[in-house]
């Protein structure tokens, strides 16, 4: 039973090297994918709830995911309030969104025709005078309803698939 030492000759040390370095940057590889992919997912992950504001409100929600109408929305999608009330819309999902009324003009954004639209082609509320990007995540946004008995149609100005109404009672 010997010892069998072996031995490299110069030119088996730097491909020695190299596979070894490869080995090594790929591990880092994997390591900064890992962690920025913990980073993102633990960025875009709702938090704690705020408190939600004091009287009537909407609450606007999303799962990080805003494709259509099952990953986003308004809670509750309709709303009646009484002539002069105050409603206040906040942000508890992870994408900016919108309350803006729907015009008749706004046929792109799948608003009502006719009867279940505001044909005056003034809106009454859009949150986009506030924020113009739509409002993220806990931000708010009020308005107060001085207007005529009806139902008031609103959406989403970035998620287009996003509907809610309000019910204005005299």
């Amino acid at each position: 039973m010997g010892w069998r030492i072996e031995t490299m000759t110069v030119s088996e040390k730097p491909a020695r090297r190299r596979r070894k370095l490869w080995i090594i940057l790929g591990a880092v590889v994997i390591v900064a994918v890992a962690v920025v992919g913990s980073l993102a997912y633990v960025s875009n992950r709702p938090g704690a709830a705020p408190l939600p504001p004091t009287g009537p409100n909407v609450t606007m929600w999303d799962n990080g995911f805003c494709s259509n109408s099952s990953n986003c929305g308004y809670s509750p999608v309709s709303k009646n309030v009484t002539a002069g009330t105050a409603l206040t819309w906040t942000n508890m999902g992870g994408k900016p969104h919108t309350a803006t009324e729907c015009v008749s003009s706004d046929s792109s954004a799948a608003c009502p025709d006719g009867a279940g639209s505001n044909t005056s082609g003034a809106r009454a509320f859009d949150s986009n005078n506030q924020y113009s990007d739509g409002f993220k995540r806990d931000q708010q946004f009020s308005f107060t309803f001085d207007l005529a008995a009806g139902t008031y149609h609103y959406y989403c100005t970035v998620h287009l698939f996003m509907h809610g109404t309000i019910t204005v009672q005299a």
